[in-house]
């Protein structure tokens, strides 16, 4: 009977899974998020991706931030990619910025939220090198 009402753990994915194009693309708006200069790396180039990606995925240590979960990172690269005329990674710098600057505009907490957990992943990524 003690069996019967055990919870089984749940089985889920171990990591967020993107595609070579949406890693581009989450790349790009994290450079433009954290640009680089001589002092400090562009986040590119330490694979920040894989540390914001593992903040992004709730464990049973930590949770995942309520605002930002796997889907809406998804659409919001979707709808950015629209935004840019189907690409964004092809838009020019200056495009780029602008449709952050009215994602943040249109978005506040969802742009509030990813802009924290990449700076806290740059800086954590940093802080451990």
């Amino acid at each position: 009977m003690s069996e019967m009402l055990q919870l089984s753990p749940r089985v889920g994915k171990h990591k967020i899974e993107l595609s070579f194009d949406e890693r581009t693309q989450l790349n790009a708006i994290i450079d433009l998020l954290i640009p680089s200069d001589k002092d400090f790396p562009a986040p590119s180039s330490l694979q920040l991706i894989d540390v914001f990606l593992h903040h992004l995925h709730p464990t049973t240590e930590r949770k995942a931030p309520l605002v930002l979960n796997e889907d809406r990172l998804r659409t919001t690269l979707k709808e950015l990619n629209v935004s840019a005329g189907g690409n964004f990674c092809k838009a020019n710098v200056e495009k780029q910025q602008t449709l952050l600057r009215n994602f943040e505009h249109q978005k506040p907490a969802l742009f509030e939220t990813l802009w924290a957990l990449v700076t806290h992943s740059y800086y954590k990524l940093l802080a451990t090198r």
